[in-house]
Formats: C-alpha cells, structure tokens, sequence
C-alpha cells in the first residue's frame, strides 16, 4: 500500500467527533477542506487554528429549515470576513425530505458562492437535473464547484461541460469494481479530487492512502498518481 505520497482530502467534517484511528493518515494530509453542515457549527470550525484546514461553512439539505434571512446575513458575514472561505455542505437530496423545501437553501447558497467569488461544495442524491439547472443558471462565478461524493455516470458529461470537479468518497466502493472503474474512467483526470467524507467514510475505510490503493486495484493505475493529480488539482482550484 502507498504510504508517504502527498495528498489533499476535498471534503470532510472536522467539526463532527468520530475520526478516530480509522483515518490512519490525517495528520500526513496537505490540505483538509472542511465543510459543516449547520450553522451551529460555523463557529467551531472558524475556531480552528490548523493552517492545514479550508473552511467552507453552509446549510446542509437535511437541515434547510434552519436556512433563514439572519442566517444568510451571517454566512455572508463570514466570507467577508475571510477571503479564503467557501460555502459548503448545500444541495438537494430526494432521499431526505422535499427537494421543494430544499431548494431555496440551495439556491441563495450557490449564488451567495458564486457572487462572491467562492468555491461550493454540494452535496447531491437523485437530484442531478436539478443541481445541474442551478449550476447553469447560479453557479458561473464560482472558481470551482466541488460534487461531493459522485457517483451519476449518466451526468458526468454535461457537469464537465461546466466548471466543476468530480469528487469521489469511499462510499464509491460499494459498488462493483466494474462501476467504479467505468467512473474513474469516465472522469477527466484535471476534474478529479478525492475525500474521505469522514466521519462518514463507512466502514471499510482506514485512510487515504489505503483508499487511493484501492482505487488503484480496480482502476489499473498508480495510487500515487492518483494522490498526486487530486492534490494539485485541489491545491490549484483554491489558490
């Protein structure tokens, strides 16, 4: 298994206990790109002092209903008070309650990034049309918008036409390797980045490198290499 090759996780939850030893390699991680997914959290993690950590702070589609105008005001507050924060977790999730009830969360979220000039990290289920359409029509001055544990091979196409990035978790091993290795082929190598979601990695992760081997099984390619082009793209999409 790979051991000391650089690398940068793209979404995580800093602010949740639960890391514990089965992310075996947090401290060798160049850069963690911290999400939260309610404001409750904001200001712990704004309290973070690891030079290491990119905060993103937003609402979470399971708790849109705490999306409100002081909220807003609040979030709006933060990234004008840090230049080098972002807006995330935001998005849709068909499985958890009504995409209608969530969409306005979303929506004043993406623009809020995208007026500002931020990343978004969003988090999709079932929804990949509507994410889409808000992209097209909200997201063109966000830098980059990270798609948080992806997995939608039928809407790889017309999402690379746009300016995001391809985020890939370990839940993805859930599936067949025949899946996953038509995914990660599918992906443009400069709009790939890998996360470990932790807390929430599932059971059979242990670190990132154990997950990029993985990944590099079924793929056929160098887990090093794979590390490698996530890190610099990461690195390079934050600046």
């Amino acid at each position: 298994m790979v051991q000391n090759s650089h690398f940068s996780d793209s979404h995580l939850h800093l602010v949740e206990e639960g890391h514990g030893d089965r992310y075996s390699d947090l401290d060798s991680a160049d850069i963690l790109m911290a999400c939260t997914a309610r404001p409750d959290e904001w200001d712990v993690q704004s309290g973070m002092t690891d030079t290491r950590i990119i905060g993103s702070y937003g609402v979470h589609p399971w708790y849109s209903d705490e999306w409100n105008d002081d909220i807003r005001e609040r979030l709006v507050s933060i990234l004008e008070g840090n230049g080098k924060a972002h807006v995330g977790e935001i998005g849709l999730d068909y499985q958890r309650g009504t995409v209608k009830d969530q969409m306005k969360a979303f929506e004043d979220q993406l623009t809020i990034a995208s007026n500002m000039g931020r990343i978004a990290t969003v988090h999709m289920v079932g929804t990949e049309k509507e994410v889409l359409e808000s992209v097209k029509l909200r997201g063109s001055g966000c830098p980059g918008i990270i798609l948080h544990s992806y997995g939608s091979d039928s809407y790889l196409k017309p999402f690379s036409g746009l300016n995001c990035y391809f985020s890939i978790s370990p839940r993805i091993l859930s599936r067949s390797d025949v899946r996953v290795k038509r995914l990660m082929d599918a992906i443009p190598d400069e709009r790939l980045l890998l996360e470990t979601d932790s807390p929430h990695a599932g059971k059979v992760f242990t670190g990132m490198h154990d997950f990029a081997s993985r990944l590099g099984d079924i793929t056929g390619r160098d887990p090093e290499e794979l590390l490698s082009i996530a890190d610099s793209n990461l690195k390079g999409l934050i600046g």
